[in-house]
């Protein structure tokens, strides 16, 4: 075999090792990821200099005023996140503080899509949800030390939710499809970390102090 044969052999060789790698990559992105469904494709559309707030949706929990008149703040959160823990009590005084005035409206966005737990805790305020109950499960995913199935079903068990039902909507993986698409979405329209808040046309992100929502929403209130 001259030397022309050996090289191209080794060429090949080569190719083949590092097309293996790469396929398994690929396959374990994809299977890790996600517990259901497959990891939404990410593409650009275009490059936006800040975030842009996605239409609001007639099925997104909501809670707060229902004036018309009210500032509506929409967060775009993930349950596991330090920030959006650490904002959680913030924004519950501000709401509390203007039981009239504010809106707030809940949009899922697990940032940290590479943990199951992120995923799973998004499942399960979709899963009580559905049975009217998102936000008392939604107070309780934000104190959770550790998110699996057994704390959920205890979760929903204290709750008094309809717990069969609940299992069987997270463990068959019922809103995976959804969550996905929604984090598609956020990242279509600019956003790049969560917490993320939307206040009129102001945007909040990182952790936030209630002092800062409420200059926020007076600003918001003004112009």
């Amino acid at each position: 075999m001259d030397d022309r044969h050996r090289l191209l052999w080794l060429f090949l060789g080569v190719f083949a090792v590092v097309s293996l790698l790469l396929a398994w990559s690929m396959i374990y992105r994809n299977v890790s990821t996600f517990q259901a469904g497959t990891r939404p494709a990410y593409t650009p559309t275009s490059e936006l200099s800040k975030p842009i707030l996605p239409p609001l949706r007639s099925t997104d929990p909501t809670r707060g005023s229902t004036s018309t008149n009210a500032v509506v703040i929409v967060e775009f959160a993930d349950y596991t996140c330090t920030y959006c823990r650490a904002s959680e009590p913030e924004l519950a005084a501000v709401l509390a503080a203007n039981p009239a005035g504010v809106r707030h409206v809940w949009r899922d966005m697990p940032v940290a899509s590479d943990r199951p737990d992120a995923i799973l805790a998004a499942s399960a305020g979709r899963c009580a949800n559905d049975q009217g109950r998102f936000w008392e499960m939604h107070d309780e995913l934000l104190k959770l030390g550790t998110i699996d199935l057994t704390t959920l079903q205890d979760t929903a068990t204290s709750l008094r939710l309809d717990v069969p039902s609940f299992n069987t909507c997270v463990q068959s993986g019922r809103h995976i499809v959804d969550i996905q698409n929604d984090i598609q979405l956020a990242k279509d329209h600019g956003l790049t970390g969560a917490p993320t808040f939307f206040i009129g046309d102001q945007i909040l992100s990182g952790y936030v102090k209630a002092g800062e929502f409420q200059w926020t929403l007076l600003k918001a209130r003004i112009f």
